[in-house]
C-alpha cells in the first residue's frame, strides 16, 4: 500500500509540473545563421562566439554574416555588500554590465543597448576555495543569462 501511495505521489508531481508548463532551458533561439562579433574582452568574446556555434550559428567575418555585433563594452565587477561585527567580508555583489550594438548585414546600426545582471553571495574565509568555485559559477551563469538576452533582441530585430 506505502509502495502504491509513493508511486501515486510521485506521478501527481510529474503531472503538475508537466502542466505547470516548466520546461528545461534549451541553445539559443535565433532566426539568422551566421554572425559577426567585434569588440569586447577576449574571454567574453570567445564564450559568446562558443554559445552561438553551440546553436548552430556560424561565426563570420563582417561582410559574410547576416547579423554583426560590436561590444562596445563589457565590464564585470565585485563588490563588497556587507561585514562583519570584526571587519570580515560577509557578502560580496556581482555585477556584469555588457553594452552593444548590432545591425542586419545591410542596415543600419542600431542605438547601444545595455544589459545588466547582478548576483549576492556570502562569503566565508574559512571555505575559500568553495567561495571561488561559487564566485566562477555565479559569474558563468550571469554570462550565460547576458548572452541569451543578446541572442533574443537580436533575433527580433529586423
Amino acid at each position: 500500500m506505502q509502495i502504491f501511495l509513493k508511486e501515486l505521489a510521485i506521478l501527481g508531481f510529474i503531472l503538475l509540473i508537466s502542466a505547470c508548463g516548466f520546461q528545461l532551458r534549451g541553445d539559443i533561439q535565433a532566426n539568422f545563421d551566421s554572425i559577426s562579433i567585434s569588440g569586447g574582452t577576449s574571454s567574453f568574446n570567445k564564450t559568446l562566439q562558443r554559445k552561438f556555434r553551440q546553436a548552430g550559428i556560424s561565426i563570420k567575418s563582417t561582410s559574410e554574416a547576416e547579423k554583426i555585433v560590436d561590444i562596445i563594452e563589457n565590464k564585470f565587477t565585485k563588490t563588497i555588500l556587507t561585514l562583519t561585527g570584526t571587519g570580515a567580508v560577509s557578502e560580496y555583489q556581482l555585477d556584469y554590465f555588457v553594452t552593444y550594438r548590432f545591425k542586419s548585414k545591410d542596415g543600419p546600426w542600431n542605438l547601444p543597448v545595455t544589459i545588466e545582471a547582478s548576483r549576492n553571495y556570502t562569503y566565508d574565509d574559512s571555505d575559500i576555495l568553495a567561495k571561488d568555485e561559487e564566485e566562477k559559477r555565479l559569474v558563468s551563469g550571469m554570462e550565460d543569462q547576458l548572452i541569451k538576452t543578446m541572442a533574443t533582441q537580436i533575433s527580433l530585430s529586423k
